[in-house]
């Protein structure tokens, strides 16, 4: 009878757990964009699939004027719920941070020395984000630890990657950091 009450107890504990799951879940495809930004001239489009209920995988979109948006692409180190916990914390400060009118390597400067404090010395976040301008065509990015980002080019069919240098947000506090992350411009050929 007591093997029976704890088997029963250990279930629902289960199902408790896996409800919860299901919620961060749903919370966490909430936070996340629901449609691409309608920039004339450009095509934008970003999917997120977890390999577990949460994961620490986030883009973003972030309008800032009629003219400009910005793209947000970052990797939370490890899975699960810290991680996702970490993102949904990224994802609040760069909002609030990238409506200013800084250059995106001065806001992800801001946003590295709001999260540095708060995390874990093991986690840190990897990042690019670009500010889009539709009128001059020009993005400005800045990459922090993320993969480099592909640029590919229609009228020669070739492919090459941009890599101005960064360091991952978190890692620092702001020393380093500051010193190697800088934005970078490219101009788009409307043609390409």
């Amino acid at each position: 009878s007591l093997f029976n009450a704890f088997l029963h107890h250990e279930a629902t504990e289960k199902k408790q757990i896996e409800k919860d799951l299901n919620i961060a879940n749903e919370v966490q495809r909430i936070l996340l964009p629901s449609e691409p930004p309608s920039i004339a001239g450009f095509d934008i489009a970003g999917t997120n699939m977890p390999a577990r209920y949460v994961s620490g995988d986030y883009f973003d979109y972030i309008p800032l004027d009629d003219d400009r948006c910005g793209i947000a692409i970052a990797d939370v180190s490890g899975k699960g719920i810290p991680a996702a916990l970490l993102m949904a914390m990224t994802r609040t400060a760069l909002r609030l941070l990238a409506k200013s009118d800084a250059s995106p390597a001065e806001v992800v400067r801001r946003l590295n020395a709001q999260i540095y404090p708060d995390i874990r010395e093991d986690m840190f976040i990897s990042l690019a984000f670009v500010v889009v301008d539709r009128r001059s065509g020009e993005l400005r990015l800045v990459r922090a630890g993320h993969d480099a980002p592909l640029l590919y080019r229609a009228a020669t069919g070739s492919v090459e990657r941009v890599k101005p240098p960064g360091m991952a947000v978190g890692i620092d506090s702001g020393g380093a950091f500051n010193r190697v992350t800088n934005d970078f411009s490219l101009s788009l050929n409307r043609s390409e």
